[in-house]
């Protein structure tokens, strides 16, 4: 009986890890200087309401910028209403919409430090569509 109760908890457990696991999704992480383009793309499903519309729960990109001002180019191209906020150090927080066009290009200027992108989409909690691509000018 013992045998068989620590054959079930052991069970329990590495279900509990293996499911653990699966659901955590790992962000890409790029780092400055870009010898080329950071980009990623794919579908999210966003579920968390924001001023910046509906977003996923985790990051599509995460960058650390290791100069003191790195100077960046962030482009997004998707779904009609996909939106981009990003999140960075120091209380930074800035919202990008696509509107109707499905895709926008914005420069920018970033200190030292790391930088969540999240997508998300304005309208509603509707699968999005998405490719985001960082380069360094």
């Amino acid at each position: 009986m013992k045998s068989l109760m620590k054959n079930l908890t052991f069970s329990a457990v590495a279900a509990t890890l293996l499911l653990a696991g699966g659901a955590a999704k790992a962000q890409p992480v790029a780092q400055t200087p870009l010898a080329q383009p950071a980009q990623t793309s794919g579908s999210v499903n966003p579920s968390r309401s924001s001023a910046c519309g509906f977003l996923a729960n985790g990051a599509a990109q995460v960058l650390q910028v290791n100069e003191d001002f790195a100077s960046v180019n962030i482009a997004v191209s998707g779904s009609n209403g996909l939106t981009l906020f990003i999140e960075g150090p120091n209380g930074f927080t800035e919202c990008h919409t696509t509107g109707s066009t499905g895709s926008f290009n914005v420069p920018g200027l970033l200190n030292r430090g790391s930088y969540a992108f999240y997508v998300g989409n304005a309208n509603s909690s509707v699968p999005t569509s998405y490719t985001l691509t960082i380069s360094q000018n």
